[in-house]
């Protein structure tokens, strides 16, 4: 999951954080709750968007898609350990025939959201997806299909309650998942226990990863099953004991194809204002007139690269009357709660259609000298309400009326906003990014572990500087200079001055931040590659009243995982 932080000195940086529940790693997340969380209490927020001056609405609809859900559920499901094998101890879900051009359309997704429900033991359980396949009539075409080490000698081999991957359980070539890692951040979440999966994953027609086979870029015709296994956290024994899964199954439906023009579709969102401070910040003038600006940016980075923009707003306050303050300023730790109880509360029919962005006044992270400029539920955000994964949070600092000062209007020039709240909207981008499924381009190593990038050719692999004894950085830098696109040999910086000739004009000069490009080329294909899920933050320098700043791009085969989402209608 992502998470981008606020040191106290002032530095600003993006973090990356896979999280892996009660696993013992050295980002490990808070241990997650099992116990239901009672549903909060909004009441209609006075700040009304004016969406002309935002650009949302439904001119950013697609106007070719349509949402159907419904609920699954088992009540004997067989729970298994961390390090326990599966072999005879997973739960069939049958999800039902589905014809592809009546109920999938031609870029149409299928999103499985498991929840453990009526669980008997202290803690919880995960519902990890272990199979997910389709019966043709004439065969059967997996999507995703684990090795035989998973059923054999477990997940995860753990001793003394410490619990590393066992590396020779993983997805097998050739099927969604681009490997162990990009599996297992969808099946271990950080806050609670629900799991989130959603197909299409990959499309060759693209690129995609090695090894994503054609017949897995679109949903066939067929009858189509999900295998779980419910594992425990508990600790002790769980032979012979069960426990109960539900299964919200969302099918989208479009019937236009991908990348079809500008308009790629919209996200509708709810936005809750968190505690007094920021709810009667909203309820100013100053507020209301940066909460438009906010959006407005937020609307113009993902039209602009990927064609997705902002929908219908509804918005919430959640005062100090309602229990709002108790969560204005909230700890990485309790966010589950947050995201669980807010979202309860917000209109039912939102439910898979509209993102739940909370807007606290600071996120701490247990002591530690920085605070968290937002985050996201996960990587690929769940379609119902009500879990400890349904929303993202956003830090404030209480500025909402305070920044951009010289602005007396709306329509306030970019070149006149504070780079720090130029930095809260790229940051909501940035999360929203993540909660429709995309990845860091690559992860900061950690001491002598493997580096993580994700799985798609059109980025590069940025290499992490060992900075200090086992310290490593990542900053633009790494993915500019340093690395090469999966799929050519060439690095954005060489390509970029063999465009331009070298001492050619350049995107901007940095002077001394040797961390920033002197030259960037936002039309060469090897720069091209993700720039808003970048690890570190942008970099902006304000020359002769103008910000520059690094490009906000999404790559190509992002731009497909971001169409597919059950959230883009």
């Amino acid at each position: 999951m992502g998470l981008r932080l606020r040191e106290k000195i002032g530095i600003i940086l993006l973090f990356g954080l896979t999280a892996c529940g009660v696993v013992d790693q050295a980002n490990q997340a808070v241990n997650p709750l099992s116990t239901p969380v009672p549903a909060a209490k909004l009441v209609t927020g006075a700040w009304m968007p004016d969406q002309t001056a935002i650009g949302s609405g439904s001119s950013n609809s697609k106007g070719t898609t349509a949402l159907t859900t419904f609920t699954l559920s088992a009540s004997n499901a067989p729970l298994v350990r961390f390090n326990d094998p599966w072999s005879g101890n997973t739960t069939l879900v049958d999800l039902g025939n589905f014809t592809a051009s009546s109920d999938f359309g031609m870029n149409g997704s299928i999103t499985l959201v498991a929840e453990t429900v009526n669980y008997p033991l202290s803690g919880g359980a995960y519902p990890v997806l272990a199979s997910f396949y389709v019966d043709t009539g004439s065969g059967t075409i997996e999507f995703v299909n684990t090795s035989d080490a998973c059923s054999s000698a477990g997940m995860w081999t753990c001793n003394g309650g410490n619990c590393t991957a066992n590396a020779a359980c993983t997805v097998q070539t050739g099927t969604s998942f681009g490997g162990r890692e990009d599996w297992d951040q969808h099946q271990v979440p950080p806050f609670g226990y629900s799991t989130t999966n959603a197909f299409p994953r990959c499309d060759s027609s693209v690129g995609s990863w090695t090894g994503c086979p054609a017949n897995l870029s679109s949903l066939p015709s067929g009858h189509y099953y999900a295998k779980y296994v419910m594992m425990s956290d508990s600790g002790s024994s769980v032979a012979s004991t069960t426990t109960g899964l539900k299964v919200t199954v969302s099918i989208k439906k479009d019937t236009a194809s991908r990348n079809t023009g500008s308009t790629n579709g919209s996200v509708d969102v709810n936005l809750i204002l968190v505690g007094d401070q920021n709810v009667n910040d909203s309820h100013s003038a100053a507020g209301a007139r940066n909460l438009d600006m906010l959006f407005k940016e937020v609307n113009s980075i993902l039209t602009t690269n990927v064609g997705i923009g902002i929908g219908a707003f509804t918005v919430y306050d959640w005062s100090d009357a309602n229990g709002g303050n108790q969560y204005s300023n909230v700890d990485y730790s309790d966010l589950g709660i947050l995201f669980s109880a807010g979202s309860q509360a917000v209109t039912a029919a939102s439910a898979g259609k509209a993102l739940n962005i909370f807007i606290v006044s600071d996120i701490a992270y247990s002591g530690a000298s920085f605070t968290i400029l937002g985050l996201s539920g996960g990587i690929l955000g769940p379609t119902v309400n009500g879990t400890q994964s349904s929303g993202l949070a956003f830090s404030s600092n209480d500025d909402l009326a305070v920044f951009n000062a010289t602005c007396s209007d709306n329509t306030c020039s970019r070149n006149n906003q504070d780079a720090s709240f130029l930095e809260m909207a790229a940051t909501i981008a940035h999360e929203m990014g993540h909660f429709l499924g995309l990845n860091h381009p690559s992860e900061s190593k950690v001491g002598t572990s493997p580096q993580q990038n994700d799985q798609l050719n059109d980025t590069p692999t940025c290499l992490a500087r060992l900075t200090s004894g086992s310290s490593y950085t990542l900053d633009q830098r790494a993915c500019y200079q340093d690395s090469t696109i999966q799929s050519s040999s060439a690095t954005c910086q060489s390509a970029c001055d063999a465009a331009i000739g070298v001492g050619g004009q350049g995107y901007f000069n940095s002077g001394n931040n040797t961390s920033t490009p002197d030259n960037f080329c936002k039309t060469v294909t090897q720069c091209q590659f993700n720039h808003l899920m970048w690890y570190t933050t942008k970099n902006r320098l304000k020359m002769s009243g103008v910000w520059h700043e690094d490009g906000n791009l999404i790559s190509p085969e992002s731009s497909v995982l971001m169409q597919w989402d059950a959230f883009v209608r």
